[in-house]
């Protein structure tokens, strides 16, 4: 019987080897990226942005390097903008996420004194207060007009997106016997930045008259 002789340093340098080169396999794993906020955002014109930002680790559980690699937010005019991230691991693999924020126009946006340019009148009468101004209701929605005209202190409105929308009031104009009442309601658009409103009224005045008329808010 012939012996058979292993040469142990060769077959323990193969094994050797053999590891190093399973260690070095590249793994092919895209890194998880996580989101530290939700990925669809509402917010109203004019709030402050909190960029609460992600993380990314790789499949050896280290973590990985997240950058902004495109997007913009304008908080200060209505519109839909997305914010992209991205991280890269060692191995080259990348994974991408994405926040899409609503910038909207509400009542809060829509604060302060205004100047007001209309042809809104009934026996020579203005029926809207050339300055007026526009104080918070009771939800994100609702705002008030404050001297809305020379009978009616306050009124209340609405704003949904770019839309303004007006309920009918009754106010008298005026002394008896020769007062009437007037009814008159709005509906109309504001701008992206919440700074001006078109209201479109229809009032009807009874024996002195009914139409439409316009009154532009412009934001001091």
């Amino acid at each position: 019987m012939k012996n058979i002789k292993l040469n142990v340093p060769i077959i323990s340098g193969i094994l050797i080897l053999l590891v190093v080169m399973g260690s070095c396999k590249k793994k092919k794993t895209a890194p998880t990226l996580t989101l530290n906020g939700d990925s669809a955002i509402t917010m109203c014109v004019g709030d402050e942005y909190i960029e609460a930002g992600a993380s990314a680790v790789d499949a050896y559980g280290d973590d990985v390097e997240v950058m902004i690699t495109y997007g913009y937010l304008d908080v200060t005019s209505s519109g839909i903008y997305t914010i992209g991230y991205s991280a890269t691991d060692k191995n080259e693999n990348v994974s991408t996420a994405e926040v899409t924020i609503t910038v909207e126009v509400c009542a809060s946006s829509m604060l302060g004194d205004y100047t007001i340019s209309s042809d809104c009148q009934a026996l020579g009468i203005d029926l809207i207060s050339n300055d007026q101004s526009i104080l918070p209701g009771l939800n994100q929605n609702q705002f008030i007009i404050d001297n809305f005209n020379f009978a009616i202190s306050q009124i209340t409105a609405s704003v949904e997106g770019s839309n303004i929308t007006v309920p009918q009031n009754t106010f008298t104009i005026g002394s008896p016997p020769l007062s009437t009442d007037v009814t008159i309601s709005g509906a109309g658009t504001v701008n992206e930045t919440g700074t001006e409103m078109v209201i479109n009224y229809t009032y009807d005045a009874g024996i002195a008259g009914s139409g439409t008329c316009t009154a532009t808010y412009t934001r001091n």
